[in-house]
This record gives C-alpha cells, structure tokens and sequence, in this order.
C-alpha cells in the first residue's frame, strides 16, 4: 500500500473525487438529479483482518465518503459494521474522516449474517429518520452469507421502501463465490428490483481502480431504480411510508437468524423444519400485500 497522505492532502483529494463524481453524472440525464441519502455497510468478519490491518478499510471509506458530498442531503455517510451482528458508527463527514477507523474502534472477528444489518438500515431510515428522500446502500463483503433464506424475506420486504443497496463483493472468483450475490437481479418476489452487485478482485483493486471506473460502477443501477415509477411514488410519500406499510417492516422485524452448524463435510446444514415453513407463510402474505 502506498505511503498514507497528510490530512491536508486527503481532503483535496475528497473534493477532486467529489467532482469526478459530478462530470459521472453529467453524462447522463438520469444521473444529474441524485439527491440521495448515502450509507455504507462494512463486513468486518474474521476474513477481514489484512483488509483492516493494511489500513484498506481506512482508505475505502475516504474512496466512498466523496458519494455523499455529492449527493447526501446533508453531506454525510451513515456507517455500519456486521459480521453475524451488526454494529452502528457515527456518520462519515468531512470532519472525521482521517482515521476513522482508528478513532471509533472498529475491529473485525466472527461470521456472516446480511438480513440483521439489512434490517436495522431499513428501520433507521424508514422509521427513526423518515424523510422523502430515497437512500444509496453500499454494502461491502468478502463472503456469502450463511442466512440466504432469512435475507430472502429481508430483501423482499425492504423493496416496499426507498432503500437501494449496492453490494460490492470483495475476492477473487472462483467455484460457487458470490453465488448469492449473483443471484439478486433474478430474485422474484420483490415490490420493484432494489438491489445491484458487481465483484472486484481484492479490496485493494478499490484504491487502484481510476476514480472514474470506480464512481461509474457504484452508479451504475441506482439512477435506473430512481427513474421506476414506483420508487418515485415511495420518495414522495415521505414519512407517512412507515404507516401505509407497516405490515412490510413487521414481517421484516419478526425474520430471525437461525444458527447453522456444518457438517464434516464443510456444507452447511439446511434449516430446520419451522424455518422453512415461517418463509413460506411470509411468502404467501406478502403475495397479498
């Protein structure tokens, strides 16, 4: 990695990037108007400890921040962290940006659950901040998940609300890598599709990768899902969403993870009986919903 800048060159470098991100948008009509609120989701599961040691984490968020100096209403990138769990962090800015990391604690350890912090994102924006804005999601992972049924129902009921992730997969492609992360664009069962993944080989490619490269794939679906008609129907209807829809963020609350051992064969084991039958009473629901 290269030698880390001064904090003073770091921020002309934020601003640079800012406006790399604005001639992106130009070049497009659909990407002139993205007004947004921008968030991002770390794994920070055991398998990210050279990505955290090596400062790539540090250097991914000062890539990332300049998104929502573009776009963000107010400048800033809300933070979370997950592994099985999930973590909150004090909002990415301008101001705390330079050893971010470092300042907040941020480690790494453990497994990889998506629906628990995909859930508490959805709570955070649609019920703690409503606003009639929509939100950019870039979740960052190293891995599959070990609860696909459960981000099933997750994922699904979000699609009822303003909320568009970007999934970013970290690691070289190999057998059956990613397979859950590839399988998003053909996922039935959604309101309206909310969700793009796109794989990079290392988490260092992120800090190679022309500024110009990088912004054009992170922006690449969300200006088509703003366009949707539906989703401008959710933006407009603002903080009252929570109320006219409050039987999606039930189901999506009442999702919870079932703990998978493996066998000697290094497969996960299937979920048990009640798990699968509660997926298909929520399936069948939301059907008429």
């Amino acid at each position: 990695m290269s030698v880390r800048l001064s904090k003073e060159e770091s921020e002309k470098r934020l601003d640079l990037r800012k406006e790399t991100i604005k001639k992106v948008c130009l070049k497009k009509t659909e990407k002139s108007d993205l007004v947004s609120r921008v968030a991002v989701v770390l794994d920070v599961s055991s398998s990210m400890a050279e990505a955290f040691r090596s400062g790539m984490v540090q250097a991914t968020l000062e890539r990332l921040l300049p998104l929502a100096m573009a776009f963000d209403d107010d400048g800033t990138m809300e933070v979370w962290t997950f592994n099985k769990e999930f973590q909150r962090h004090p909002p990415l800015t301008r101001g705390n940006f330079y050893n971010y990391i470092k300042d907040n604690g941020l480690t790494y350890g453990g497994g990889t659950n998506y629906s628990p912090v995909m859930r508490d994102v959805c709570n955070y924006f649609i019920s703690e901040e409503p606003a009639c804005l929509p939100t950019y999601v870039i979740f960052i992972t190293d891995g599959d998940n070990y609860d696909e049924g459960e981000t099933d129902v997750v994922i699904k009921n979000i699609s009822h609300f303003p909320i568009f992730f970007q999934f970013v997969g970290i690691g070289r492609q190999h057998g059956d890598s990613f397979r859950y992360l590839r399988k998003l664009d053909d996922m039935e069962g959604r309101y309206v599709d909310n969700a793009n993944f796109f794989m990079i080989p290392d988490l260092s490619d992120i800090n190679i990768m022309d500024d110009t490269e990088l912004y054009t794939k992170l922006l690449d679906e969300y200006p088509k899902w703003l366009s949707y008609p539906r989703v401008r129907e959710m933006i407009e209807m603002g903080d009252t969403l929570h109320d006219v829809k409050s039987i999606q963020l039930k189901k999506m609350n009442k999702v919870r993870y079932e703990d998978r051992s493996v066998s000697g064969t290094g497969q996960k084991k299937g979920r048990n009986v009640g798990g699968v039958i509660l997926d298909i009473l929520l399936e069948i629901l939301d059907a008429f919903t």
